[in-house]
This record gives structure tokens, C-alpha cells and sequence, in this order.
């Protein structure tokens, strides 16, 4: 029997669906987030450094990202945002 994993791998999209504090970094406002996969409905995990982006490495819940994953670990690689907002409203 041969099982296709080909949805497993490579790019994905998705939406953030949770963040939690982590409680440290310099000002102890580093999290951890969650990424749902819009196909597969699965979680993934990962942090600010997975942000791929210029300045802040920040997001929002509810924000649609891409992003690799990993299967084996369950953790989301090079995150990129899809939806940014404007920065007057996201600074406020």
C-alpha cells in the first residue's frame, strides 16, 4: 500500500489561533504561536524567529500566514504574513 504524504510537506496556509506569553526576551513579551492549517486543520507551532519579515517579528490572531511544515515535529518554518495591516491601525 503506498500512503501520499505530499500534503504534509512543503508550503501551507493558514491562520494564527493562539499565542502564548513565554515570559521572557528583554522587555518578557516573547510567545509562542499557533498556526492552523487551512487543508488539514492541523496545528502547528512556533515562535517570533520563525517570522519572516522586516522589522517587528509580531502577529496578530486570526492573521492568514504561510508557512512550511514540519510533519514530524509539528512545528511551522519561515512564517510570512498575508494580511499586514496598516500601520497606524496596528500601532494604536
Amino acid at each position: 500500500m503506498i500512503i501520499d504524504n505530499t500534503l504534509d510537506v512543503g508550503q501551507r496556509f493558514g491562520r494564527i489561533v493562539d499565542r502564548q506569553p513565554l515570559g521572557s526576551g528583554p522587555h518578557g513579551v516573547t510567545a509562542s504561536y499557533y498556526v492552523r492549517d487551512d487543508t488539514t486543520g492541523d496545528v502547528y507551532g512556533f515562535d517570533y524567529s520563525n517570522i519572516v519579515t522586516e522589522g517587528f517579528r509580531t502577529i496578530i490572531l486570526g492573521e492568514r500566514v504561510r508557512f512550511e511544515a514540519d510533519p514530524t515535529t509539528r512545528l511551522a518554518h519561515f512564517v510570512i504574513r498575508l494580511d499586514l495591516p496598516e500601520v497606524d491601525e496596528f500601532y494604536r
